[in-house]
């Protein structure tokens, strides 16, 4: 299993991106193909092989035949040759487009909105999971702003959340709470190039919410399911 963390400081704070140091460069026809809708992770010339062969006992993936095999490098690109071999250098790249949220001054009668992207690429078969968890609620002090439990962020009543968009997200339907409970915002069951998931965070106070500079830290978690 391979993790890799962000650190997202909410309300003008700081994030820390860590992304696993792999990069291929195509640079022959052994390298590897990508365009803007796919990255082809190995090529393979072979007769035969078998993906699924298993008893009580054991499993075991083969491959017959193969031309090519094995790690090719330069200065300027690094290649697996080979079906197999690929599994040798799993990777994991995650990023997130912007390192803080700054809502601003909050208003009664309007939900003020801001969003940034996280975007993974991985070569895991079983794909990722990106979770989020807090350090605490969004305070000023002993004060704080109250979660979202009805599903919806309503201008007028002092309520905090936020919400996904993109084929990945899994908060797309609702308004969700942040926790100190790590929840899933997006996750994807295969190899994927760029995955992009918007997270939008979504405010408003109600006539009580007392004055304050609110902040909290965010921390998203993006893990291959290798």
């Amino acid at each position: 299993m391979m993790v890799l963390f962000i650190k997202l400081i909410k309300i003008a704070l700081v994030c820390f991106c860590l992304f696993f140091p792999f990069t291929i460069e195509p640079k022959t026809s052994l390298a590897s193909m990508s365009s803007a809708n796919y990255i082809n992770w190995m090529d393979s010339f072979n007769v035969g092989g078998e993906e699924t062969s298993s008893s009580a006992s054991y499993q075991l993936q083969d491959t017959l035949g193969e031309l090519g095999t094995g790690p090719i490098s330069s200065a300027s690109y690094g290649n697996q040759g080979g079906f197999r071999q690929v599994e040798a250098n799993p990777t994991l790249t995650f990023s997130i487009s912007s390192n803080s949220i700054d809502f601003g001054l909050l208003d009664r009668n309007a939900v003020t909105t801001r969003s940034h992207t996280i975007i993974t690429t991985t070569n895991s078969e079983k794909g990722y999971t990106t979770t989020v968890i807090e350090d605490g609620n969004l305070r000023s002090g002993a004060n704080d702003i109250n979660d979202v439990a009805d599903g919806s962020v309503s201008a007028g009543s002092e309520e905090y959340g936020i919400r996904t968009s993109g084929d990945q997200g899994q908060m797309n339907a609702t308004d969700t709470a942040i926790t100190s409970t790590a929840q899933t915002v997006a996750s994807y069951s295969s190899y994927i190039n760029a995955s992009t998931t918007t997270i939008t965070y979504r405010a408003t106070i109600s006539t009580s919410s007392v004055t304050g500079n609110y902040s909290h830290t965010v921390t998203y978690i993006s893990t291959g399911n290798f």
